[in-house]
């Protein structure tokens, strides 16, 4: 069996300014019609920019989560000048390597990440990055998983649904995937311990979590916001034998739809079947959006590592994104200053 205090982290990058993927990228929005947004922003260029903070992704967790088994950096085929592919605990992969060719190129992040049971080598219990996340202190193992479970941030929203958005849409379509499978309340309440653990979650925490399965009864509305999240691959599996016709649909889409799902609906089963600890978000790390008036307090963030973690949530364009994002950078660099195991010396 395999060692299950082996985990791997994956960390999934695209530099979309690129001139040669920028043009594939044109040419198939151009003949794409296999999905459908009502949200302008779901598809936009602020999805597909290198904010320069992969570099300092990788400190991060060369630093402060040394006993990592192995980084998986998945890229379309692009790759940082600075990369070390020599490093022993980094694993760069291209889409093409674990991704059904029938839908490559892909341009859609729910297709990389929901087929990453995929991966070759990959361990049983990993945690998905993004290169907006940054560690920001020492954690442990246990911070992303106790006793062989993934420790996720047990959020039941109200109603089950967030609005009109991309995103909003796609919890809404986990949710329903759940709902189908599972008596989702009986669940919750035979797991109450979990989901009402006022030590893990604070007390307003568990009771939004009753009011919701008393107001949404059959429907859980996983929330995981934008950290880093822990997953167990055989429920990937498990979930691509349960729902084919879903997850092969958002696959097949080039690019983001409302009738997608996404790796959220692999952390709400292992919610709905127990198969977590507890955790309130506020408590592991930040997610901020990111603007000129966010900007002192998330360089001070960062400089002081008050948490474990921090997403930058882009929202900013044009001089005020480059002003940002190179402030943030210079904060990264402060707490990061020195080359990493995966960057060439």
């Amino acid at each position: 069996m395999e060692d299950s205090r082996k985990i791997d982290f994956v960390l999934t990058w695209v530099d979309g300014s690129d001139g040669e993927w920028l043009a594939r990228r044109r040419a198939f929005e151009a003949s794409e019609r296999g999905y459908s947004t009502g949200d302008a922003n779901a598809n936009g260029d602020c999805r597909y920019r290198d904010n320069g903070l992969l570099r300092y992704c990788l400190r991060s967790i060369a630093k402060f989560a040394p006993w990592v088994n192995r980084v998986f950096l998945i890229t379309c085929g692009q790759k940082p000048v600075w990369l070390d592919e020599s490093s022993p605990r980094l694993r760069f992969v291209r889409h093409d390597e674990y991704i059904p060719g029938e839908w490559l190129p892909t341009f859609h992040s729910n297709t990389i990440e929901l087929n990453l049971h995929r991966l070759a080598g990959l361990s049983e219990r990993f945690v998905l990055f993004n290169d907006d996340i940054l560690l920001l202190r020492p954690v442990a193992p246990e911070f992303f998983f106790r006793g062989g479970l993934p420790v996720l941030p047990c959020d039941l929203g109200i109603p089950p649904w967030l609005g009109a958005s991309n995103i909003s849409r796609i919890v809404l379509n986990n949710s329903g995937l759940v709902k189908l499978a599972t008596d989702v309340q009986r669940q919750v309440w035979r797991n109450w311990r979990k989901f009402f653990d006022v030590r893990s979650l604070g007390a307003v925490r568990a009771a939004k979590n009753l009011a919701s399965i008393a107001v949404n009864r059959t429907m859980i509305q996983g929330c995981f916001g934008h950290l880093a999240v822990p997953h167990l691959k055989s429920t990937f599996g498990e979930m691509w034998r349960r729902f084919p016709g879903a997850l092969e649909r958002t696959s097949r889409s080039r690019f983001r739809s409302d009738e997608s799902v996404n790796h959220w609906l692999m952390a709400s089963w292992n919610l709905v079947q127990g198969r977590f600890q507890p955790a309130n978000e506020k408590r592991m790390g930040l997610h901020e959006v990111v603007n000129s008036a966010s900007l002192p307090g998330l360089c001070d963030f960062v400089r002081n590592g008050t948490l474990a973690e921090i997403c930058f949530n882009d929202k900013c364009e044009g001089e005020e994104f480059a002003h940002c994002y190179a402030e943030i950078a210079r904060a990264a660099d402060a707490l990061l200053p020195e080359a990493c195991e995966f960057e060439k010396r």
